[in-house]
């Protein structure tokens, strides 16, 4: 049984993955949004997977899983900047929500994490955990917008920087559709360069261009921008309610498909694939390509589909369910090492099986979601809510 949602819920949301802007909830939003974080779980099930087969690129989990990352988290950002909203504020004031909307939800899961590890350590006495986890790499990473104990929280970081690179520049772009286009041209341009320029870290202080995911955040706004250039131009909301949504499903699910393996390269990541990441993006132009087809494949999906209470309770707490993640990941590889590898050779088997533990994880995580929205809700990207625990963040 779902938890019940107040009227405020059904409003605005301060969910860092899209944050809020509409003072009435999109349901296809939510719905988009429930895919793609199934998207995430699913992917990261089907590398685990991969990894033991040795990211073979000829198994049906590499393929699944190459072509999920060809697409998922450009994904995210294209559905934050669908849903921004400028907003007149001093930049002190827009630090502070930033931070306490998404850099405090990460910090949590980042401990969290390490509480989880640490008692793994009691129990199983790995080697390791006071170095990797020490006061000092912790207050390091932090002060460098790089996760702790959950790496997965990286989107959380690099949102932060994306949203405040589109603050600063929106002063010369305003509404402009033209301007915003020229600027997600310019940032894919010079973000593909950077990351396939490691080398240019090398002589930089800390971690150099990737300092809070600077180089990750500008192949992150030239996604935030066609987002909200979907948004402007009233597409999305034309496509809403003609029957060509129909079409445009089968066209970006086909192109998709036909486009995501033709990208071989070159890749940072030595699995040959993209990886927003760890700045892998392979060829500029089929990066770009899966990148949107894939996301707007996802966005038809969500308009041709009816919603459900389900898919809109996912849908709404996709930063919970995002935070939550590594432990399932790190508790399916050690099942997967022990299975028979032969069984994987299967797409059906694969697919099977990777659906099969991508529910179990959402099933698992429901008493989970509502423990936390309960109790800390001003840590979930809510900082104007009070009680039980903790007052309002934010007035």
């Amino acid at each position: 049984m779902l938890p019940k949602t107040s009227a405020a819920d059904s409003f605005h949301s301060t969910d860092p993955i899209t944050p809020p802007s509409h003072n009435q909830r999109l349901p296809w939003l939510d719905m988009a949004k429930a895919y793609g974080i199934f998207l995430v779980y699913y992917g990261h099930f089907v590398e685990k997977i991969a990894g033991f087969q040795g990211f073979a690129t000829e198994t049906a989990a590499y393929q699944q899983y190459k072509c999920i990352y060809a697409f998922h988290m450009p994904l995210f950002f294209i559905l934050s900047g669908f849903v921004y909203k400028h907003k007149e504020q001093p930049v002190g004031t827009f630090l502070y929500q930033k931070v306490l909307t998404r850099i405090v939800p990460a910090i949590f899961f980042n401990f969290l994490a390490i509480g989880i590890y640490f008692l793994d350590h009691l129990i199983r006495g790995n080697n390791g955990f006071a170095e990797r986890y020490s006061v000092p790499a912790i207050l390091g990473d932090v002060l460098i917008g790089y996760p702790f104990g959950n790496f997965l929280t990286w989107f959380l970081f690099c949102l932060f920087t994306v949203e405040l690179l589109n603050y600063l520049v929106y002063p010369f772009i305003h509404n402009n559709l033209w301007k915003s286009f020229g600027l997600a041209m310019v940032t894919l341009v010079v973000g593909y360069y950077l990351g396939l320029h490691p080398s240019i870290n090398d002589n930089l202080p800390l971690r150099g261009l990737n300092t809070w995911y600077l180089n990750e955040s500008l192949i992150g706004l030239s996604c935030y921008q066609f987002g909200f250039i979907l948004k402007q131009s009233g597409i999305v909301s034309w496509f809403e309610t003609s029957p060509y949504k129909y079409v445009g499903l089968g066209v970006t699910l086909a192109t998709t498909a036909a486009f995501f393996n033709l990208n071989q390269g070159p890749f940072t990541d030595p699995r040959g694939m993209v990886a927003l990441a760890l700045t892998s993006y392979g060829n500029l132009f089929l990066f770009s390509i899966t990148a949107i087809t894939g996301s707007l494949f996802v966005i038809f999906l969500a308009l041709s589909l009816p919603s459900s209470p389900w898919m809109t309770f996912i849908g709404k707490n996709t930063l919970i369910l995002l935070g939550m993640n590594f432990f399932y990941m790190d508790v399916a590889k050690p099942m997967i090492g022990r299975l028979d590898l032969a069984i994987f050779d299967s797409w059906l088997t694969v697919t099977l099986f990777g659906l099969g533990l991508t529910i179990v994880s959402f099933m698992v995580n429901v008493p989970i979601i509502q423990l936390i929205n309960r109790f800390l809700p001003q840590l979930m990207g809510k900082p104007k809510a009070s009680g039980p625990l903790l007052p309002a963040l934010l007035r």
